[in-house]
């Protein structure tokens, strides 16, 4: 697959993480997407007899999952805030223009919001809602940013070719480093997978594995920093 833009653009500048300059966002991994057996993306499927389109998801996605954890408990560790921001409906919120085309309207007070168990968010972890694909369609998720400087950010989650992709163009956008953590994301298709991590991966984005990342980080936690 061939991504020629990218032969075209300088090469990615050095990302810098730093405890209080940089966050894990952990995008919609929420059980509309993260939960395999009752989430609304499952169920849907089911209904209508489409659920092979969607098997090569959820195969990723039981494979990834555990990644989730293992970065989210990394970077609590090191002092690396965690941000779950995911797609819904905020209290006392309109529907956002995107989700009356999509029809995706889950309450963050409904029978459709929650997160899987394995990987549920903490007291110390914040989160947000998003009413689009991308995690700054999220005001609260944009002020975090703001109010805390943030300059970078690690990436995992669901709907890689979609919301996350999204979500690094607007970062980049506004300035902000990011790195996509490439075993903890998960397309909804091998081939939206591959292409992507293609043609993401210039300007402002950088990939590399939770293996790499959680060892980025413990020598961020001795060092007060480190470059990517």
């Amino acid at each position: 697959m061939r991504h020629p833009l990218t032969l075209m653009t300088d090469e990615v500048p050095a990302l810098r993480l730093e405890p209080g300059r940089s966050c894990l966002i952990l995008q919609d991994v929420h059980n509309p997407f993260g939960d395999e057996v009752d989430g609304w993306l499952a169920r849907t499927a089911d209904e209508k007899v489409l659920r092979r389109e969607f098997d090569e998801y959820f195969a990723v996605l039981k494979v990834i999952a555990p990644n989730y954890m293992r970065l989210a408990d990394a970077c609590r560790h090191a002092g690396i805030a965690v941000a779950y921001v995911s797609l819904g409906m905020p209290l006392n919120a309109h529907r956002s223009a995107f989700q009356e085309a999509l029809g995706w309207i889950w309450e963050v007070d409904g029978p459709e919001w929650g997160f899987p168990a394995a990987w549920s968010p903490t007291d110390r972890d914040h989160v947000f809602v998003k009413q689009g694909w991308g995690a700054l369609t999220s005001d609260g998720f944009s002020g975090f940013l703001r109010e805390r400087g943030i300059e970078s950010a690690i990436i995992a989650g669901t709907l890689y070719d979609y919301g996350i992709r999204q979500t690094c163009y607007e970062l980049t956008d506004r300035g902000i480093g990011n790195l996509v953590a490439t075993d903890a994301v998960v397309a909804l298709t091998q081939d939206g997978q591959t292409h992507t991590a293609g043609n993401i991966a210039h300007g402002l984005t950088k990939l590399r594995s939770t293996a790499e990342i959680v060892d980025l980080l413990d020598v961020m936690s001795d060092a007060g920093h480190v470059l990517v």
